[in-house]
């Protein structure tokens, strides 16, 4: 509370910014001796400097025990003062490591916040959970330049105003590890895209549905459930959307595929083979484009009774969805029904 009242002072105060610096030094100075430490990669514990020479380190630690080490045989790295720990910008925090990185990460997230900078780097924590910051209003706002926080809208929109204003090629590269949320991330930037445009036009709104559809059918083909995610994309792809001269949307394609191709023949107990696969096994049985193509329940097929369930996949619904999304992007019943063939010849040709 002192600190944000403080933060109001310097806006009304020419002595409010000193007074601020002041209260900041303060602050450093009574939190200088906080650290972290790590005796073994990857794990980092809170700690506090009680004395420090050139070979040696005296640590209070968590549990108020205190520990001699030699500084060659540990990994040690002060720690931000908590004012600034929560950051929207990490370019901005005193120290910039992997210890004062992930608990920034972990301080903002127990805030609310999923989204953090480094720089022009978005940083994402999946939130495991539904969270009510990708609706249309927000959208809207960062489209305005009214939002101005870490956002992969604002991402999305930063791109999409330098390609309009600079008039050159942009490119949004989207990594991590599975369960990070890279899936969910291209969708939002996708539905950004589509969206921005300001002088959309019937043909051009067709071609920004299609450009959203074919999620669905990149997902039936492409993802499957690991142990880390239930939806996790096996596959690498490099997407260009396309804009003509008035910043209307134009076309996308898709220009690399790369299929985990090994998934079809072979999964890791407790994970399932491509979404495809158990979505024509659960359509209802009276469906016209899979009569006849020797289909059953999942069980009954060496290629995907490995693991039958996902918890957050409905796969009937989805196949309703996959149906649906390749009428609009251009396959017709004959086409569809020729794609679900082929579907179950590969689980057929198992049973041999």
């Amino acid at each position: 509370p002192s600190l944000c009242s403080v933060s109001l002072a310097s806006k009304s105060s020419p002595h409010g910014k000193a007074l601020d610096r002041a209260v900041r030094m303060a602050l450093y100075s009574s939190e200088s001796s906080r650290g972290w430490v790590s005796f073994r990669d990857g794990i980092w514990e809170e700690c506090d400097v009680v004395s420090s020479g050139e070979a040696d380190l005296t640590l209070r630690m968590k549990d108020r025990s205190v520990q001699t080490v030699k500084r060659s045989q540990v990994q040690f790295c002060y720690r931000n003062p908590s004012a600034v720990e929560a950051a929207e910008d990490f370019l901005t925090l005193p120290n910039l490591d992997e210890p004062n990185i992930l608990n920034s990460l972990r301080v903002r997230y127990w805030k609310g916040n999923v989204y953090s900078y480094t720089g022009p780097i978005l940083i994402a924590v999946n939130p495991w959970r539904q969270v009510d910051i990708y609706n249309l209003n927000v959208m809207q706002a960062y489209k305005e330049g009214r939002s101005k926080g870490p956002h992969i809208f604002g991402i999305a929109n930063n791109a999409f105003r330098a390609l309009v204003n600079n008039r050159k090629n942009q490119c949004i590269l989207i990594s991590g590890e599975s369960g990070a949320g890279k899936t969910e991330s291209t969708k939002y930037v996708l539905q950004v895209l589509t969206a921005v445009g300001e002088n959309r036009t019937g043909a051009s709104a067709s071609i920004e549905q299609q450009v959203m559809l074919t999620n669905p059918v990149l997902e039936a083909f492409g993802n499957a459930k690991t142990l880390r995610n239930d939806n996790s994309s096996r596959f690498g792809k490099w997407i260009n959307v396309h804009f003509d001269r008035k910043a209307t949307i134009a076309g996308a394609e898709i220009r690399t595929y790369l299929l985990e191709k090994a998934r079809v023949i072979h999964q890791t107990a407790g994970e399932r083979n491509y979404h495809i696969f158990y979505q024509v096994c659960g359509a209802p049985t009276s469906t016209e484009l899979l009569k006849g193509l020797g289909l059953g329940q999942a069980t009954l097929f060496n290629y995907t009774k490995t693991c039958i369930e996902a918890s957050q996949i409905d796969d009937q619904a989805n196949f309703d969805r996959t149906k649906q999304a390749l009428q609009y992007i251009g396959f017709d019943q004959a086409s569809q029904q020729c794609i679900f063939a082929a579907v179950s010849a590969v689980l057929l040709q198992r049973q041999v």
